[in-house]
């Protein structure tokens, strides 16, 4: 059988991703109409394939439980939003708001899907979910702040960890009960957090950069 020109063929290829990129595209947005509607204990696979008009076997073909359709359906939105390592604003405060800007600035459907993640905590699943994204966004906020410390802009024995949970805590509060707060005083509380963990550092230490002790291991967050 004789091949296609070397064009053609990218040109066919081109074609192929870009009707599985819209059918992603389907998949998705009917996986967040389901979940706003249902919740994820009632949602089907069936529901979603009917709602986006993509046969069930080709989402079981690409997502082979509901957990995993979830899961690549909240990535999406918040690699949109938030994309891990891409945020670098130039300062730690710029990169802390984007951060939190990202997932705050979901559309109102967008959110519900969060907000379900923490309603159904009772379920295995949904539980596992959650602290999936709550770790991936801790760690991208952590990794900020350190790169924060490396720029020089936070002493070098600030308390990190203190930082990112309490805005964290903020954001979690916000998305549960739909409470989202406004720039002004989104950057209030970025201000208060980062003057008040730096004013804590230990006197002696902030120059030094040498840590006062060693602190006692803190649990593992369950914030947003």
């Amino acid at each position: 059988m004789s091949q296609a020109p070397e064009g053609t063929r990218r040109t066919l290829n081109a074609r192929t991703r870009g009707r599985a990129e819209k059918v992603v595209q389907r998949v998705v947005s009917a996986t967040v109409e389901e979940l706003n509607r249902v919740g994820y204990a009632a949602m089907r696979i069936e529901d979603v394939a009917a709602r986006s008009g993509v046969h069930k076997t080709t989402i079981y073909r690409r997502w082979t439980t509901k957990a995993e359709l979830v899961a690549a359906t909240i990535s999406t939105l918040l690699a949109h939003r938030a994309p891990r390592g891409a945020i670098d604003t130039g300062t730690v405060r710029g990169d802390l708001r984007a951060s939190m800007f990202g997932v705050l600035d979901l559309k109102p459907s967008d959110q519900g899907i969060l907000r379900v993640m923490q309603i159904e905590r009772g379920v295995p699943e949904v539980n596992a979910l959650a602290r999936h994204f709550s770790q991936e966004l801790y760690a991208m906020r952590l990794a900020v702040v350190q790169r924060g410390i490396a720029r020089g802009e936070l002493p070098q024995s600030v308390d990190a960890t203190l930082i990112v949970d309490l805005l964290s805590a903020l954001v979690q509060r916000a998305l549960l009960f739909d409470e989202k707060p406004d720039a002004r005083y989104l950057d209030r509380a970025i201000d208060v957090v980062l003057a008040g963990a730096t004013a804590c550092v230990p006197e002696g230490t902030r120059a030094s950069g040498k840590p006062a002790g060693k602190r006692p291991a803190r649990a593992r967050p369950r914030v947003k």
